[in-house]
């Protein structure tokens, strides 16, 4: 006999597979059910072999262990055979964590998280995801995980980057869509190298510079359907002195206008659509909106879970 589940585990089980990994809280949150809710589900899970569990720090500054959730190889197969995904390799993290990767991953998914939120707030207002793919209140819909590779060619070069995420923000009233690149920092990479590293963070910037200055990004007025005179590239990090630090860094290097920066602290406390942005990295002047002063609206996520 196989195995049955209920419509909630399905979903549970969707969920990890798009984020990759999750936290309990995450679960709760994008779930909008309490964490004891939540926990009694994954045992279940865990006990049909269907995820992993693991207990791992994540922090705020509190340093209170959460347990990481990813699905198993019998989960993923059980997901592509009812059609869920059409590729199997990426639904499944690597068996040897590097748990830097996992913090960073983690920060990326609690952007997204919040990001779904500016919908409940402002329901006028359509996330769009490009890269990676998360489930966006449409069970419906077909997903695949991939990264989005940026190839821009300079003369006889070219520059190659990933971004950990690409979306658009459309308001439906007025037709008008803006596109999004998001860098998660987590204090890890150099800021500035003698030999232009391509992985410090000076080297990052100029990428969205050529990025912006050729217009390449305009190839995704195709994929989002909508027209683009420019793209704001958004800078989360995970500390108040970094982010101090990223934004001298976007001063030293105009232009830099279309760069937004925050911490997570203040995301975790206001939402993405609050007040919370150092446009440019002006530190000196009050933060904005990613929205506009007109949308701009606290959302904090984590005041909503159980």
């Amino acid at each position: 006999m196989g195995l049955r589940l209920n419509r909630g585990d399905k979903k549970i089980l969707s969920l990890i597979s798009l984020y990759r990994i999750l936290t309990v809280s995450q679960l709760a949150a994008i779930t909008q059910r309490s964490r004891q809710v939540i926990r009694k589900r994954l045992r279940f899970l865990f006990s049909k072999n269907l995820i992993l569990m693991k207990m791992r720090g994540f922090g705020r500054g509190s340093g209170r262990p959460e347990t990481i959730i990813s699905i198993t190889e019998t989960a993923a197969e059980l997901l592509l055979n009812k059609g869920v995904f059409s590729e199997i390799n990426s639904l499944i993290p690597k068996k040897n964590i590097d748990f830097l990767a996992v913090d960073h991953e983690l920060l990326i998914n609690w952007f997204y998280i919040h990001l779904i939120q500016i919908h409940q707030s402002l329901p006028d207002l359509t996330i769009n995801p490009h890269a990676p793919c998360f489930l966006l209140n449409n069970e419906k819909r077909h997903y695949e995980f991939f990264k989005s590779l940026i190839r821009i060619e300079t003369g006889d070069d070219f520059i190659e980057f990933v971004p950990d995420g690409i979306f658009t923000i459309r308001h439906k009233g007025i037709g008008k869509s803006l596109l999004f690149f998001l860098e998660i920092d987590m204090g890890t990479e150099s800021m500035a190298s003698l030999g232009r590293n391509s992985n410090d963070v000076r080297q990052k910037i100029s990428n969205y510079q050529a990025l912006f200055r050729t217009g390449h990004y305009k190839c995704y007025e195709e994929i989002f359907k909508s027209k683009y005179n420019g793209f704001r590239l958004l800078f989360l990090v995970n500390s108040s002195s970094r982010l101090v630090s990223l934004c001298r860094l976007a001063q030293e290097m105009p232009p830099s206008n279309f760069i937004w920066l925050t911490d997570q602290e203040r995301m975790f406390t206001n939402g993405v659509s609050a007040d919370i942005w150092v446009q440019g990295g002006r530190y000196e002047e009050p933060p904005r909106s990613i929205l506009g002063s007109n949308l701009a609206c606290k959302a904090p996520v984590l005041g909503l879970i159980r």
